[in-house]
């Protein structure tokens, strides 16, 4: 390789809330400049971390993606390539599809996808089109086992195409000394899209067999299924004890007025915000499923529930509310602590990252 800057190019759909977002823009901010010349495009518009993406002068150009099949914008997706002449297209989430045949097209050397998610519920269109299009990657990234396993039986692929680079969080941006200091009443939340994949729904039943007890569940998050989630806190008589909070920019200023965390997802493919709740030492409450078994090792780094089961996860809610186990919750959060720093910090994922765009230009 000559001193010329390799370009990369990252394709997404949107600069909206949520975990793979906050991720690229980590990653983005964590890679060497030095090396690298970098450049983001979101087809489908900005969002919630727009403001942050211009705060870091990250070159990045926001398009407006109108219709589901829209050729204006995928003829704006090919010039944005041909204009910045990148080495290397990156496209994430539903960047895939149209990231991948426009770079293809524009005659791109190298083509790279992330696979962010165990997809659970993609319709048979996006599944048919994502199977065609991973055919143009070079390499796969794959963010835990799990997604792994089903990126592989889903798209029919040799498993070598794929490579294993988990996301990661910015480990100094958060001191968990520093933490806000509890009240009597035990504090304990979650953030999350309000979907179904979250499973919010679940936990809200589970709570209400704790009404005699004194707590405060908070939710920090957005979606399709607000009024439905409210609509049960009512109806299940827990207005006083649940909250929805809608979203927040400094999560972890939220962590820190919690005593716990839970993840009920019924599918996950690693689950940024347990990183964060492990960098903020809050012992966990998540569903067995997907990569979040990449991150919580029962009553090693957190407790598991079988996935979407409501009497476990009751059972396992008294673990929590019981404070003779306070003791061994503070070591499973420090031993997710531990791991956080050592495998999911920024700066050791952004040096993978590194690592593997080199080699595959030198391929």
């Amino acid at each position: 390789m000559n001193n010329k800057k390799i370009k990369i190019l990252y394709i997404i759909p949107s600069l909206a809330s949520g975990g793979a977002e906050k991720f690229i823009l980590d990653l983005v901010n964590n890679l060497n400049h030095d090396i690298f010349e970098i450049k983001v495009l979101a087809f489908n518009g900005g969002g919630f971390f727009e403001e942050e993406f211009i705060k870091r002068n990250i070159n990045l150009k926001i398009l407006k993606k109108k219709f589901k099949l829209d050729l204006f914008n995928f003829y704006q997706i090919c010039k944005e390539i041909k204009f910045f002449s990148p080495d290397i297209v990156h496209t994430q989430l539903g960047g895939d599809i149209y990231g991948k045949i426009a770079a293809k097209l524009m005659g791109v050397k190298k083509i790279v996808s992330t696979e962010q998610n165990v997809l659970d519920n993609d319709n048979f269109i996006v599944r048919f089109f994502k199977k065609i299009t991973a055919n143009f990657s070079d390499k796969i990234i794959v963010i835990s086992n799990s997604v792994k396993k089903d990126v592989v039986n889903r798209y029919k692929i040799d498993e070598n195409k794929t490579i294993l680079i988990p996301n990661g969080v910015d480990c100094s941006l958060f001191d968990a000394s520093q933490q806000i200091k509890k009240g009597n009443s035990l504090v304990f939340g979650s953030i999350g899209r309000l979907n179904e994949q979250k499973n919010f729904s679940l936990l809200i039943k589970a709570l209400a067999h704790f009404k005699d007890k004194d707590f405060l569940f908070l939710i920090v998050g957005e979606g399709e299924l607000k009024e439905e989630l409210e609509n049960q806190i009512s109806t299940l008589s827990l207005s006083n004890k649940i909250k929805l909070l809608g979203t927040k920019k400094d999560v972890f200023s939220f962590l820190s007025s919690l005593d716990f965390f839970v993840l009920p997802s019924k599918w996950e493919g690693l689950g940024i915000v347990l990183l964060e709740a492990g960098l903020a030492k809050l012992p966990v409450l998540a569903s067995a499923t997907g990569g979040i078994l990449d991150i919580i090792i029962d009553n090693k780094t957190g407790i598991l529930f079988k996935n979407n089961d409501l009497s476990d996860l009751i059972l396992k809610l008294k673990y929590f509310f019981d404070d003779q186990n306070r003791e061994n919750l503070r070591f499973m959060s420090n031993n997710l602590y531990n791991l956080v720093k050592k495998e999911f910090d920024i700066r050791v994922v952004s040096q993978k990252y590194t690592t593997f765009y080199l080699s595959l230009l030198n391929e």
